[in-house]
């Protein structure tokens, strides 16, 4: 009888042994599944935080010119990210951006794309001259890269209708653009400093 009662305490204590390992396993996939996600969500931080930009961009003013001259947000968003945080803002961030402005703008479908594209190209072949540099490089920087890209964009849609189209809306976006990269990039500069852990 003694015997007995050893054995079923042992298989009791075993049982138990495995239902606590069990348990252990569970609580550490839970944990990881949960770095998991918060690791997704933080990449994703940049490109929700850029669209939520550019929506506010589309916001209808009421003052003269409000409609059609803007300042280029998604420029700027992306200038920045890929300068400071190409590792979780990418071509594919680069390229759904473009689509959804396509989808918010006026100008033809596949303008918004191709710009972004040429503007991540010269990044990816210019941007390290610009890392770590002090803010009014990178603020002239982005005056150059703005330029090129906006150059490109206009003769894009040019072409698209046959005809150059008013150079004056383009300058005034273009100055528009490059007087309000220093508060845009203010706004993404705090985002990567208090919402983006570094080991993401």
């Amino acid at each position: 009888m003694f015997g007995l009662w050893i054995m079923d305490l042992r298989e009791s204590l075993t049982m138990s042994s495995n239902k606590f390992n069990s348990m252990a396993d569970r609580n550490l996939i839970r944990e990881e599944m949960t770095e998991n996600v918060k690791s997704y969500f933080q990449r994703l931080i940049p490109f929700i935080f850029s669209l939520l930009l550019i929506f506010l961009s589309y916001v209808p003013l009421d003052f003269f010119l409000s409609e059609n001259i803007r300042p280029a947000v998604a420029f700027v968003c992306v200038y920045y990210w890929i300068i400071h945080r190409p590792d979780i803002f990418n071509l594919f961030s680069v390229y759904f951006l473009g689509l959804i402005e396509d989808v918010l703008s006026s100008v033809p479908m596949g303008t918004n794309i191709l710009s972004l594209l040429v503007l991540y190209i010269l990044l990816l072949n210019f941007g390290r001259f610009f890392n770590g540099k002090p803010f009014i490089v990178t603020w002239y920087g982005f005056a150059i890269v703005c330029l090129l890209t906006m150059l490109t964009k206009w003769l894009m849609v040019s072409i698209y209708y046959g005809q150059f189209l008013p150079f004056a809306q383009v300058a005034f976006s273009y100055l528009f653009s490059v007087a309000a990269y220093p508060v845009l990039s203010l706004l993404n500069a705090f985002v990567q400093n208090y919402l983006i852990q570094d080991e993401v």
